[in-house]
């Protein structure tokens, strides 16, 4: 009965306007950084970007058709964006060390996670010659392998991808914040829309055509990557300076 519950779930979510379950998840998102800051601090953060950069590298596999772009384009980018916001928060209110802690132990998380589910589809599946009854197992067996078998080129380009992008982030908010100590927004916009261009770029380019053993042709890349969840990215980023100023707001007492 469970089971049919969230089938139907699914089956009415399929069904709903791609924008309004972009819109659902952003708040959902922001939500959950908030209330993660609110009641752990800086330590909510971390855990935050730790599972968000695992699920982002599971829902970029997932390719859909968004409105008002040509080509089809890959999930995942309203979690990575979230993970740019997290690194700004602690960047504001702790500052740049730890912001930076922040991108170790997310590259730490996803190598653990890969490592991890490796680990898993290693294990052979129960034999249905002795176990006929347990069939089932076998598909849910080829499923994780086909979802988390590790793809090198995915793995290497994400990681070098998020390594750069956020050192990038950070450094340039860091500087900013010397600078414009006041333009809060500022600092948040204009480090996020360099560091996503380098993200991008690097990881579009290393995971989709040159370490690929089926290359996505530049010109495809630069539309569906460079300009289309580029494009996606600012204007997410747009919508989390709100957050980055009310975050203020929900720091942990005593921290």
């Amino acid at each position: 009965m469970l089971e049919n519950f969230f089938q139907n779930i699914s089956i009415f979510l399929n069904s709903t306007p791609v924008l309004t379950i972009w819109l659902v998840q952003i708040i959902f998102c922001y939500v959950s950084i908030l209330l993660a800051l609110k009641f752990y601090g800086k330590t909510g953060i971390y855990v935050y970007v730790a599972m968000a950069i695992f699920l982002a590298n599971i829902q970029v596999l997932k390719v859909i058709e968004f409105p008002f772009f040509p080509e089809p384009m890959a999930l995942g980018t309203i979690l990575f964006i979230s993970i740019f916001l997290c690194t700004d928060i602690l960047s504001e209110y702790y500052g740049k060390e730890s912001a930076t802690k922040c991108i170790y132990i997310g590259i730490s998380a996803y190598l653990f996670s890969t490592i991890m589910m490796f680990f898993t589809i290693s294990y052979a599946p129960v034999s249905l010659e002795s176990h006929p009854e347990w069939s089932w197992s076998l598909d849910m067996h080829n499923a994780i392998q086909t979802l988390f078998l590790p793809q090198f080129p995915i793995i290497f380009g994400s990681i070098l991808a998020f390594f750069l992008s956020q050192k990038i982030d950070v450094f340039i908010f860091d500087f900013l914040k010397t600078k414009f100590t006041t333009a809060l927004w500022f600092r948040n916009n204009f480090s996020t829309f360099i560091s996503q261009f380098i993200d991008n770029l690097v990881f579009s380019i290393l995971a989709f055509n040159l370490l690929s053993s089926n290359p996505v042709p530049i010109s495809d890349l630069l539309i569906s990557y460079g300009l289309g969840i580029y494009l996606l990215r600012i204007i997410l980023s747009l919508f989390d300076t709100p957050i980055i100023y009310l975050a203020k707001y929900f720091i942990k007492k005593g921290e």
